[in-house]
């Protein structure tokens, strides 16, 4: 039986998944609680990583060695970057960079071999999700809100979708350790316009279990 990693960010992301489940049970590996479950012909192990790069690569890399899963999914939310996405869509980070790396001004940010500019989705499993929009997801350990970022970001990548902070970290990690990855992300505001934080707030008033149910599309087509 295949495993299946899934890792959110916030405890309120994962509160959703928990209320769809109709049992669980819980393992504590470093400090970390991995909620174990299972889905059809799947086990499932699903995590909170808390904010953050460091924090997202520690639970990919736990995760990793712990339950060896098959596939590592990373679900949760992104501030839009797109004009054509609205609060509430889904996106799949095909490609996924840092927004925040740099070396140094000699050096730039993707002369080291070592350190591949841009990571991706598994593509075989990322092209049977018909139903969202493909393409770059950038991350930074910050909570971009002010339009001058929002400027200079996408004049560095014009054909950025969504900015979040975990998921190259995840997609980073899952190339390290040699696991296939999926980044699904769903718009919850659109960071730099007016009334942006009213934005963010009432996404999460109006959330619900149609995250979940993205999840189990997406491992009734694996």
């Amino acid at each position: 039986m295949k495993t299946i990693g899934v890792i959110v960010a916030m405890q309120k992301e994962l509160d959703l998944y928990l209320s769809n489940m109709e049992e669980y049970n819980v393992r504590v590996f470093n400090h970390r609680a991995y909620y174990m479950c299972k889905h059809r012909n799947f086990n499932v192990a699903i995590a909170v990583s808390g904010i953050g790069k460091v924090a997202a690569a520690l639970t990919a890399s736990n995760m990793i060695l712990s339950f060896s899963p098959d596939l590592v999914i990373n679900i949760g939310v992104s501030g839009g970057l797109d004009k054509s996405l609205h609060i509430g869509d889904w996106v799949i980070g095909k490609d996924l960079c840092y927004h925040d790396f740099y070396c140094d001004v000699e050096i730039g940010s993707q002369d080291d071999p070592n350190i591949p500019h841009i990571y991706h989705s598994d593509w075989e499993i990322a092209s049977k999700q018909i139903w969202c929009t493909k393409g770059l997801l950038c991350s930074g350990d910050q909570f971009i809100t002010d339009p001058q970022e929002i400027a200079a970001l996408k004049e560095q990548y014009p054909h950025a979708l969504a900015v979040d902070m975990e998921s190259a970290a995840i997609a980073q990690t899952c190339e390290l350790y040699e696991t296939k990855f999926l980044c699904l992300r769903q718009i919850s505001d659109v960071p730099g316009v007016e009334n942006h934080e009213e934005q963010y707030k009432k996404f999460w008033e109006n959330a619900s279990s149609h995250s979940y149910s993205v999840f189990k599309s997406v491992l009734d087509s694996l």
